[in-house]
Order: structure tokens, then sequence, then C-alpha cells
């Protein structure tokens, strides 16, 4: 009987991207709207970049489809965030 024991390993460079989207939730949830959502979007961004420079192994869970279908949705997703950020009208409305 063998053991299928997760590691660290497995997961690659999503922890770092984990950490990251976390970095910027958390900003948000403080009151930093704009920062985090900043945040947020470059490391989708970042996560697209490394998803195109990595190999399979290092890039762990950052594997989903096809490298050209990861690359398009992060960098899809990090751009479009950006310019939702961007548009935010988070002035007081009383």
């Amino acid at each position: 009987m063998t053991s299928t024991r997760v590691t660290s390993a497995r997961f690659g460079a999503l922890w770092l991207v984990a950490v990251a989207l976390i970095a910027g939730v958390g900003l948000m949830v403080l009151g930093h709207v704009r920062p985090g959502g900043f945040v947020v979007a470059g490391t989708l961004v970042a996560a697209a970049a490394l998803r195109l420079t990595l190999p399979r192994g290092p890039a762990g869970g950052l594997v989903v489809r096809s490298r050209l279908a990861d690359v398009a949705f992060l960098l899809g997703m990090g751009l479009g965030l950006f310019v939702i950020v961007s548009a935010l009208d988070l002035r007081s409305r009383l």
C-alpha cells in the first residue's frame, strides 16, 4: 500500500502566489481597497509570468490547462482587475 502524501513541492510557485493574494485581500479588508486590488491584480499578472517561464514541475499548482490557456486566463484576469480597480470611485456619497 502506498501513501499519497501531499508535499509542498507539489504546489511549487502556487505558495508564492497564494501569499501575495492573501496580502492583497488583507489590505482590502483593512480598508485599503485600491492598493489591495492592485496587489491582487499584480499577483495575477506575476502568476501568468511564472506560468509562462517555469517548467511544469516548479510551476506546480499553477499548471491547470495548457500553458497558453493558463497564461491567457491569468493575464486576462489580472489586467481586467487592474482596469476595474483603476476605475473605482471610492468617494463618499453622503
